[in-house]
């Protein structure tokens, strides 16, 4: 088994969000969590709302410990409350896989609207591709 997510990587994640954000004139909240779901990072831009530090910490949390993308997870879960209640079912939450597969985390992007959230959340994790060889 492989180590768990570091703090680095958390952090270098959350900061490639924000970077591509403040690229596109947007201000955003970025979230990374571990395997299991506890919270390793969160980067709130200044002038980001608070709605979007609560939905990019429970965009994380389900890409985290349901090992699918928010979007992914939103096509099948009717009521997703019926789960576990911290479970979001709106795009921009990803989970943080190694090369071999292993999901080690998630990270949640909020603030804009969902395309754009699962955009960025995407963008992120391109960027620390080579730090989970």
């Amino acid at each position: 088994m492989r180590e768990p997510l570091s703090y680095g990587i958390a952090h270098r994640a959350a900061e490639a969000v924000l970077e591509a954000a403040r690229a596109e004139g947007l201000r955003m909240c970025a979230t990374v969590v571990n395997s299991s779901g506890v919270v390793k990072v969160l980067l709130q831009d200044d002038g980001a709302g608070p709605m979007g530090v609560e939905t990019s910490r429970r965009k994380a949390y389900t890409a985290a410990v349901i090992h699918l993308s928010t979007t992914r997870f939103a096509e099948f879960a009717k009521d997703p409350h019926l789960i576990d209640s911290e479970l979001l079912a709106i795009p921009g939450g990803h989970p943080i896989t190694t090369d071999d597969g292993e999901v080690i985390g998630g990270i949640g992007v909020g603030g804009a609207d969902g395309a754009t959230d699962d955009r960025l959340a995407v963008q992120a994790l391109k960027s620390i591709a080579a730090l989970l060889a």
